[in-house]
């Protein structure tokens, strides 16, 4: 019943932060902001005794953009890792762990490249709400740089790279730990 609460919560939230955040009026002037993009997940190490676990995300954030100087919104993530571990039977063993993380970004442009490149930065810091066996809970962090190439007026193709972190939590299985990862992906910009 708990997760059930939390999920309905979190859908009307983000309903009424996508109703508020892309109203005609905003979205005519320019005044926001939508990313989606996809990509890997690469673990550099974990506080687990299993080896670190790889895997892929796809990312849809939207929000305000700030005179082209800041853009701050919120996302939604699907998260999927993989890893195989060794048992102590000598059998290997593969385990999927899914996240479903909701966060609060911020980028900045940092430089133009050339006439139609743009290189920024950016930050995102959230939640993955545990939901039933198959989606894990924990706090997520991730920082990086990208690269936009012009595509049309005000929407770019981006490329992103840079470090993240995620903490696993769940009540039906193994104890909670964490892992750091590096993350590239590709995505369409548009403001």
């Amino acid at each position: 019943m708990q997760a059930k609460n939390n999920r309905s919560f979190l859908g009307g939230l983000l309903l009424i932060a996508l109703w508020a955040l892309m109203s005609p009026a905003a979205h005519a002037q320019g005044r926001t902001y939508t990313v989606i993009q996809a990509g890997g997940l690469f673990g550099l190490s974990t506080t687990s005794a299993h080896s670190p676990m790889h895997g892929y995300q796809v990312q849809l954030s939207f929000g305000r953009n700030f005179q082209d100087r800041v853009y701050a919104g919120i996302g939604l993530s699907q998260d999927i890792y993989r890893g195989t571990s060794t048992l102590a039977d000598g059998k290997r063993s593969t385990r999927r762990i899914n996240t479903l993380p909701i966060f609060a970004e911020a980028r900045v442009p940092l430089a133009n490249i050339g006439v139609l490149g743009s290189l920024g930065a950016g930050v995102q810091a959230g939640y993955a709400p545990p939901m039933g066996a198959e989606y894990f809970g924990g706090f997520t962090g991730k920082a990086g740089i990208s690269y936009g190439q012009m595509l049309a007026d005000r929407s770019d193709l981006l490329f992103s790279l840079g470090y993240g972190f995620q903490r696993f939590d769940s009540r039906f299985s193994m104890a909670p730990f964490s892992q750091h990862n590096a993350f590239i992906s590709v995505g369409l910009f548009v403001r």
